[in-house]
């Protein structure tokens, strides 16, 4: 089996729909590339402790313990350094939700460690990698899915700079970073993946960042003589085409351009998501824009799993 992957769901602010993102390729990454087990599951970890997306999305927002909630792990670590048989008879993760079944998988081959609603910790500033809080606690918990032999660990980050976000994305070896095509959302990307990289923040050690422009209208409109969305194409490429040529020589940071393809450009907007989000690779009836975003879905999935 492949080397434990750690991949990050990571906006740079809230709103770009990456728990939707996650929720979508998830599934793929299950059937097509991981093929997870029961003794060797994918975990799903939120740790957007502002809005808990991902623990929303999958129904257990109501269900969720405290002692066993990302909240727990963050402010006490592991439960015990003991290493039984199978990885679901350890404490910190015999209480997990067993969710495979909404990702159409095996219930018990994907498990997920959900964040409480108004239950918060302590620390969230912005904290640099050297007096981080949470990335010990992080690592620890990512030992023992390698120990177990884990094929990922999925973990649905906070957004921008607080601690949670800097470890969450320190302890990832994948993060994807996800914006809609704004110019302030594109924009501030582009300045924060550039403090990253003159080592103003926390992609400690080697990271791919793969670029995933989200939710993209695919009706042509005329604003100000431009024609959308081909200008904003145009101008959202280029500019991480630069910020990827302009890496320095000992950087250690690579770019994932590949969803920013012209002729296959990002994630297309989904209707229906606006009102309530949904997940396409377990529906069996899907409209011709749900079909392309499927595809999309499907390749951002392949890169991950590549990287």
């Amino acid at each position: 089996m492949a080397r434990l992957k750690v991949i990050s769901y990571f906006s740079y602010k809230g709103g770009a729909g990456r728990s939707t993102l996650a929720y979508n390729t998830i599934p793929i990454l299950a059937k097509e590339h991981f093929q997870p087990t029961k003794n060797q599951p994918i975990i799903i970890i939120d740790t957007d402790l502002d809005s808990c997306g991902m623990s929303y999305l999958l129904g257990v927002d109501a269900d969720v313990k405290d002692d066993c909630c990302t909240q727990d792990l963050l402010k006490n670590g592991l439960k015990s350094l003991e290493r039984p048989e199978f990885i679901w008879q350890h404490p910190n993760f015999k209480d997990l939700f067993a969710v495979g079944d909404k990702f159409g998988y095996e219930k018990d081959a994907i498990l997920f460690l959900p964040a409480k609603d108004v239950k918060n910790v302590d620390d969230q500033g912005n904290y640099n990698d050297a007096n981080n809080p949470f990335v010990e606690k992080l690592n620890n918990f990512i030992e023992f899915c390698k120990y177990y032999k884990v094929p990922a660990v999925i973990l649905d980050s906070a957004v921008g700079n607080n601690a949670i976000a800097n470890a969450t994305n320190q302890v990832s070896k994948v993060v994807v970073c996800c914006m809609r095509p704004t110019i302030q959302f594109v924009n501030g990307t582009v300045r924060f993946l550039k403090t990253i990289e003159n080592g103003g923040g926390s992609f400690d050690g080697r990271k791919k960042i793969v670029v995933v422009p989200n939710v993209i209208p695919q009706e042509t409109v005329t604003v100000d003589d431009r024609k959308y969305p081909d200008y904003a194409i145009s101008r959202i490429t280029n500019q991480f085409n630069m910020l990827a040529d302009n890496l320095s020589e000992d950087s250690k940071i690579t770019y994932r351009l590949d969803m920013l393809n012209t002729s296959e450009f990002g994630i297309p907007a989904i209707p229906s998501f606006m009102w309530r989000e949904g997940q396409l690779a377990t529906q069996t009836e899907l409209n011709e824009n749900e079909k392309l975003a499927l595809e999309r879905y499907k390749k951002l999935a392949a890169v991950i799993s590549e990287c």
